[in-house]
């Protein structure tokens, strides 16, 4: 015999007794959180003990290709402070975590352990590109999504690639590590790419030379600073409106980032 489920059989008898309001209000209450266990087989970095930490050598210095984490920690890349470092993970479930934050995979450097981080519920929906360890809702995916990628990092339902009906129209199941996810197919990115750029530049394409910079690469030259693994134009945002060229403004990715010169659609393309 199945046994029942509660929370689900709880819903469809308040859909026969209350109201459209009320459903919806208890439907928020009870649907379930994104699960958080991996596919088996993938290794996660545990919480350790304070004296577990002061015992590895490695716990918090820099790491990547140069420099290897010990275990069970791992090289984790940090885009708000433009750094990778040793550590492991701070969380087991959502409940360890502030109030409006998730407990969330997070992959590291080289094929090392997964660690598990508290990051904030944020505001991109499905399809938007997100970052993986943010510092504010800004960037971060909304309730119910993961942030998750090879490439580049989309926010993102999860999936069975072998049913094809899991992602909705537009999408497809990736079977991205550790869960699999739905991501944007090339036809639903090319359109929406279209649309905002002929929104703000009509019959124009945007173009531009990446100069990458980070963990393992050459600093950037004179007159500019890395920002969000791009060596861009330095400037000042109380200087000449212009400054930056057409085109351009001067801002910057987050609040303790460097100001550069960024893409007027720079907004849009966040993460992406």
């Amino acid at each position: 015999m199945r046994r029942w489920n509660w929370r689900k059989g709880s819903v469809v008898f308040a859909s026969v007794l209350l109201p459209l309001p009320l459903l919806l209000l208890l439907w928020a209450l009870l649907k379930p959180e994104v699960p958080t266990q991996p596919l088996p087989g993938v290794r996660i970095s545990p919480v350790l003990t304070p004296e577990q930490r002061m015992q590895r050598e490695t716990y918090g210095r820099r790491c990547g290709p140069s420099g290897a984490c010990e275990a069970p920690l791992g090289c984790l890349f940090d885009g708000r402070h433009l750094r990778s470092t040793c550590v492991d993970s701070e969380c087991l479930t959502d409940g360890q975590c502030k109030e409006d934050e998730v407990c969330r995979l997070l992959a590291t450097w080289g094929g090392g352990p997964f660690v598990r981080r508290c990051i904030p519920v944020g505001l991109r929906q499905e399809g938007e590109g997100c970052v993986e360890l943010p510092d504010d809702r800004a960037n971060a995916c909304a309730a119910g999504l993961l942030c998750g990628g090879r490439e580049h990092a989309w926010c993102a339902r999860l999936c069975r690639p072998e049913d094809s009906q899991s992602c909705p129209e537009g999408f497809f199941c990736a079977d991205t590590v550790p869960q699999p996810l739905c991501f944007p197919t090339c036809a639903l990115l090319e359109r929406d790419a279209l649309l905002a750029r002929e929104a703000a530049f009509p019959g124009k394409v945007w173009m531009e030379c990446v100069e990458p910079c980070g963990e393992g690469k050459p600093p950037c030259g004179e007159g500019k600073v890395c920002d969000g693994w791009h060596c861009l134009p330095a400037c000042d945002p109380q200087g000449p409106p212009n400054a930056c060229g057409e085109g351009y403004h001067c801002s910057r990715s987050w609040e303790q980032g460097p100001f550069s010169c960024q893409p007027l659609y720079w907004d849009w393309t966040m993460g992406i």
